[in-house]
């Protein structure tokens, strides 16, 4: 593990002349160090070597404003944390946070300052800047300005809009297959994209593109900037918590903060006391352990030593309509889970009081927790207060003995010493109230600022989500209207189909007709047409418009449907007239069999009717005649012809 740490040397940030810096690389054990280098070689140094932790006891050494500290944050790697180990909201003196942890420096030496720093790191203390969210933005676009150009202005464009277009679906692509969330929108351009815009819902290492230029088009991959920076621990500490137990065949864990708040809750069967260890200390450190029945069982003494926590304890059984009620706030799913609830929370109730009353007093520098939890193992507010407040005492060096000779120290210039630092102590904790002060109003301005860049986002995500909701249903409804309109349409036509059919009907009964279907060609596509108009049925008779240009396979489809008899108002191809013949179908002229227009629709009369297909069975039956002569006469020809061959074989033979 390869940890930087650097201390300001010379200069400032804000002064004209760059200022210099230490640097201390700590790689295990063994330190390499760097005394008075830019920030441009310390930039590269960093980018070279890739640490886990840049440390520093102020980050604001680094940049002259927090725009110029987010660029510096922009050029470390990715996996790089930067870590003030000062801490980050009241940030305390280096030389005090090292002697904490048992290291100790010369602060007159920006060297063993950077040294200092990089060891706390090493032991996880300070907090880790945070400039950016775990958002990354990708932007494509056009590598150069198509410009005015001339007669090939346009095919220009379109190069490069396409190059845009083609580099942001091959960006679409990659993060499609990593599995990454993202929003897309794009700016439409001749031949392609003038622009596309990406927002990953991933940090920037979790992004694995790489900026630069691809041809006519350029890429820019950056992480998504905070409205403010952040400051997170190093190491998370587990905090205190307090743990209802409930122990039997099916044992129910809680786990409440000092708060009062539910960190976890289980049930489950045949957990070992190892086992119920395990889960309570993986969720803090237990500073009660606590249980709803009395006499305290075993398996809850045993969880409570094993902690070193405090036992409670009701002293009778608590009922289970208390119990019922204690737990109803937070949910439960069984008996088990709600008794180690009510325990939880009937000791967090015996110390809330307590726990008040701690806030209130505290001071800022100390951790609340850790007075609430010496108040909890018997302390006294003011003794736990003063117990963590209380120093360690410095080492005394006794100075080296030289020979027998010992030298007083100058008394006199001691004390002067002495007014002149308590002197400067007034003078620095004055100018400090007044930082305070200062600092604690632009506190409350920022504040309200977030509180109102909050409420923006709040909008700005509510119309977000109104417009997409707004859209999806726009296309919805246009998808029904089209349906609506074929449907309408459809409907309109059977209408007109029902309607002439009923008119039909009417004309039928009313004046004795016979109704023709009526076809206005004779093709594959008009039968099928009359199919759906009219319904052909077995028995009907049709009426062709128009005969000419028909062929079998029309026809076919029409003897395939059973009609009775075929009208035509033309002349008819004699093959399909002959095809019909074969089939037994009548056909008709409108001279053999008068049809009669009413309201467009054709109809005939049934003695009309009779008439003509009695004429075409006396036809066809005077034609049968002719093929029956016909073919008799064939036979009576071939047996002539055998007949003559068969004597002129006899005449040669003989």
């Amino acid at each position: 593990m390869t940890i930087f740490g650097v201390d300001i040397a010379s200069g400032s940030p804000h002064s004209r002349q760059s200022p210099s810096y230490s640097l201390a690389i700590l790689d295990r054990d063994a330190v390499n160090c760097h005394h008075m280098i830019s920030r441009h070689k310390l930039t590269r140094l960093i980018r070279e070597h890739q640490p886990e932790i840049v440390a520093m006891d102020n980050v604001h050494e680094l940049a002259s404003s927090r725009r110029e500290l987010i660029d510096f944050l922009r050029l470390m790697p990715a996996t790089t944390k930067l870590v003030q180990v000062t801490g980050a909201d009241r940030p305390e003196p280096l030389v005090k946070v090292a002697r904490w942890h048992g290291i100790t420096f010369d602060r007159t030496r920006s060297l063993e300052e950077a040294e200092a720093c990089a060891r706390l790191a090493a032991k996880g203390v300070g907090a880790v800047v945070s400039a950016f969210e775990d958002r990354t933005w990708i932007k494509v676009s056009r590598r150069r300005s198509p410009g005015r150009g001339g007669w090939s202005q346009n095919r220009y464009s379109r190069k490069i809009h396409g190059a845009v277009k083609g580099l942001a679906r091959e960006v679409e692509r990659q993060l499609h297959e990593s599995g990454l969330e993202f929003t897309f929108r794009a700016v439409e351009g001749l031949g392609g994209y003038t622009r596309a815009e990406f927002v990953v819902e991933a940090a920037r290492d979790k992004v694995h593109l790489d900026p630069g230029y691809y041809c006519d088009a350029q890429l820019k991959v950056q992480s998504i900037e905070r409205p403010e920076l952040q400051f997170k621990p190093l190491l998370q500490r587990r905090g205190y918590i307090i743990v209802g137990l409930d122990p039997g065949t099916t044992t129910g864990i809680a786990a409440l903060s000092l708060g009062g708040e539910l960190i976890d809750l289980i049930s489950a069967r045949a957990m070992s006391s190892s086992d119920v260890i395990e889960w309570i200390a993986a969720r803090g450190r237990p500073l009660v352990v606590a249980t709803d029945v009395f006499p305290t069982p075993g398996a809850v003494e045993k969880v409570k030593r094993a902690f070193n926590a405090v036992l409670f304890s009701p002293g009778a059984d608590v009922p289970a309509e208390e119990k019922i009620a204690m737990a109803r706030e937070f949910g439960y799913k069984n008996d088990h889970e709600r008794d180690a609830l009510a325990a939880a929370v009937y000791a967090f109730k015996k110390y809330k009081n307590k726990f008040l009353l701690v806030e209130k007093k505290v001071p800022q520098e100390i951790d609340p927790d850790e007075v609430k939890a010496l108040v909890v193992k018997g302390y006294s507010i003011e003794n736990a207060i003063a117990e963590l407040t209380e120093l360690p005492k410095p080492e005394i060096k006794q100075p080296a003995i030289q020979g027998v000779v010992d030298v007083a120290p100058d008394v006199a210039a001691l004390k002067g010493q002495n007014m002149q630092l308590a002197e400067q102590v007034r003078t620095l904790r004055s100018y400090l109230d007044e930082l305070r002060a200062e600092l604690a109003e632009k506190d409350a301005g920022m504040s309200a600022l977030r509180a109102k860049i909050e409420r923006l986002r709040d909008k700005a995500a509510r119309e977000i989500k109104r417009d997409q909701e707004i859209r999806i249903r726009e296309k919805e409804i246009e998808r029904l209207r089209s349906i609506l309109r074929s449907e309408r349409r459809y409907i309109k036509k059977l209408k007109k189909s029902l309607s002439r059919q009923k008119k039909m009907e009417s004309i039928e009964v009313a004046k004795g007709m016979r109704r023709l279907k009526m076809l206005d060609a004779f093709s594959r596509e008009a039968v099928a047409s009359a199919q759906e108009r009219w319904g052909l049925e077995v028995g009907d008779i049709v009426l062709l418009l128009d005969a000419s240009g028909g062929g079998r396979a029309a026809a076919d489809l029409l003897i395939e449907r059973g009609i009775g008899a075929v009208v035509t108002d033309g002349e008819m191809v004699p093959a399909v007239r002959e095809h019909f013949y074969e089939k037994g179908i009548p056909v008709f002229s409108r001279l053999e069999l008068p049809v009669r227009m009413i309201d467009n629709l054709p109809f005939i009369r049934p003695q009309d009717l009779d008439a003509a297909t009695a004429r075409w069975k006396e036809q066809m039956k005077e034609r049968q005649a002719a093929l029956q002569a016909e073919r008799l006469e064939s036979i009576i020809q071939e047996y002539r012809v055998e007949r003559k061959k068969e004597e002129k074989r006899k005449l040669k033979i003989g």
